[in-house]
């Protein structure tokens, strides 16, 4: 069903409410449309009122330039004359309604940012949209990309939606459904989900509500799938079991990002060089499954069908990561 709200043919003052430079700052910048406000969820304003936060700037200032990253969002606003707002708790926060007001955004643009209240997402006349990385009704939640790999799902998919009480509920815009293949990792899938098909879908959404044409299909009241609830190592742990088959096994851990802290170390210098997963070979082997193991080729994870192969990836830049968050927790317990 199409909207038939009047016309809106100029460009629309487009107010960005996610954590850290994400994926939709930059096409968002280079769109036709106007950037109004820019709200970042990060939580870097509770950085700010720590006895370290000074220090603890100057050493993530310099891993920046050494790891020759982005620069940090709030940088961008500024260089952009952009109206810039930082909280580390966007739903409670008493004075964000009026700062969003004061914008007048046409609309809301939201990814990667916490649960809104009404008193929020009302305030845009054109509604606030949501970049989702599912195909919603499916995983409706906080972390879909790793329940669709954890399910065995062949097919991953993009929507935007309005944003209104109940998560990911809205009426859907647009959506997109592409393949997915084992052993992705979840930094590739989210590029996909996200950078190659949301960020269009995003700018498709926004210029059909500049014009008033945008479709709204109504989702239905249950999901087909479980809430997509954050997955942190613990429940990781829990979730990963040993006993099913090898190539499942390897899936999950190849896209999980905190699989390494499942596991002990690398042993003696290799201390702060991360581990990394190799592939997997289907063969007799002995041991606790999820062990680790290590033969004339290397060190391997136990697995009751076979060997999944572990790797130490010897990185300048990860081992300056290491030493500057060391430094950071020195200085906080000082």
């Amino acid at each position: 069903m199409l909207n038939t709200t009047p016309t809106h043919p100029t460009p629309l003052k487009v107010l960005i409410l996610t954590t850290g430079l994400s994926p939709i700052v930059q096409p968002l910048l280079d769109s036709r449309h106007t950037l109004t406000g820019i709200v970042d969820c990060s939580g870097q304003e509770a950085e700010r009122s720590t006895p370290a936060a000074p220090l603890y700037r100057l050493l993530r200032a310099g891993y920046r330039l050494l790891h020759n990253g982005p620069p940090s969002l709030a940088t961008v606003a500024a260089q952009r004359g952009i109206p810039y707002y930082c909280t580390d708790r966007a739903a409670r926060d008493p004075q964000l309604p009026s700062w969003i007001q004061a914008r007048h955004p046409d609309v809301i643009m939201v990814y990667y940012a916490p649960i809104l209240d009404p008193h929020i997402f009302t305030i845009p006349p054109l509604g606030t949209i949501n970049l989702h990385p599912s195909l919603l009704p499916a995983y409706r939640g906080g972390h879909p990309l790793f329940w669709t790999v954890y399910n065995g799902d062949t097919q991953a998919g993009t929507s935007v939606h309005f944003v209104q009480a109940r998560t990911d509920t809205g009426d859907i815009l647009y959506q997109h459904a592409f393949p997915i293949e084992p052993g992705l990792s979840e930094a590739t899938l989210e590029r996909r989900a996200i950078d190659h098909h949301g960020v269009r879908l995003m700018l498709k959404a926004l210029d059909a509500l500049a014009t008033g044409t945008h479709p709204r299909i109504a989702q239905p009241a249950h999901s087909t799938t479980p809430t997509a609830t954050r997955v942190n190592t613990e429940r990781l742990q829990r979730l990963l079991d040993w006993h099913q088959p090898l190539p499942r096994v390897w899936s999950i851990l190849r896209f999980a990002q905190d699989w390494p802290k499942l596991l002990p170390p690398p042993p003696g210098w290799k201390r702060p060089f991360p581990w990394i997963l190799g592939p997997y070979t289907q063969e007799p082997v002995l041991g606790p499954p999820g062990s680790i193991a290590q033969d004339r080729h290397g060190y391997y994870l136990v697995h009751p069908q076979g060997k999944i192969r572990l790797y130490v990836r010897y990185d300048l830049k990860r081992w300056v990561k290491w030493v500057l968050l060391w430094w950071r927790r020195e200085a906080v317990n000082c």
